[in-house]
């Protein structure tokens, strides 16, 4: 035990001085193109070496085979912080996430995002969407797709949190197709509070788009409630082949 503790810092660290030269290489990237595929490339290979530093065994499950370069907004349950680079790397799309304001006063932390091409997010402001608008559109426009967690948090394993309706709104707002994932063991490889990594076994399973076209404001709610319903199942299904 205390031997995968030590093994554990020990690729902690690592991870932690690796991310450094590639924010800046990000970064530097961005300068001659904000939306550069190299950009993705540099993120792809920080997200291998969080894979082996998690020591974990991931199978991908596709529903549908999507396509790499049509842009979606990517809706997932949100279970640990191993999410989104587990995410990143098997399912090979070019996504951003939002970020809050708050992460922008952080000198590292804010030229990571701006270099990503983060949505900014002010939760103080009500009429924060048209901004959240702006920023998807250019984003879209240019092939590349946004990541949601509209859980809001992580949840713990034996709980599957309500959806909010932003993500599907943002979809509505500019006719981008919503693409839903389930991610089933990273709550047990990296619990939420924990210090170091476990290894274990994780799922990650796609679901078909949704024609986002066919809804409306006056049904998007029953929207989030069947799309909820329809991921919670199929992460319970996938919880027992974690087991």
């Amino acid at each position: 035990m205390l031997k995968n503790k030590i093994l554990s810092w020990i690729n902690m660290f690592i991870m932690a001085i690796y991310t450094i030269p590639v924010a800046y290489s990000i970064w530097f990237v961005g300068l001659f193109d904000k939306y550069s595929k190299i950009k993705y490339h540099i993120a792809q290979s920080w997200a291998t070496v969080w894979m082996w530093a998690a020591r974990s065994k991931v199978t991908l499950i596709k529903n549908f085979e999507y396509q790499k370069n049509q842009p979606y907004v990517v809706i997932s349950n949100h279970l640990s912080n191993l999410d989104p680079m587990m995410q990143f790397k098997y399912l090979k799309i070019k996504w951003v996430f939002m970020a809050k304001k708050e992460v922008y006063k952080l000198p590292f932390f804010r030229t990571a995002a701006k270099s990503f091409n983060f949505i900014k997010v002010d939760r103080s402001d009500k009429n924060d969407r048209q901004s959240i608008n702006e920023q998807a559109k250019v984003l879209f426009k240019n092939g590349w797709s946004l990541m949601v967690y509209p859980q809001g948090t992580r949840a713990k394993k034996d709980s599957f949190l309500p959806f909010k309706s932003g993500a599907f709104h943002i979809a509505m707002d500019n006719n981008i197709p919503i693409l839903p994932v389930v991610i089933a063991g990273t709550g047990d490889i990296w619990p939420r509070g924990a210090k170091y990594l476990k290894s274990g076994k994780a799922f990650i399973k796609t679901l078909d788009p949704i024609d986002i076209s066919k809804y409306n404001k006056e049904n998007i709610e029953e929207l989030v409630y069947e799309t909820q319903e329809k991921m919670k199942k199929v992460y319970l299904e996938l919880v027992e082949k974690v087991k």
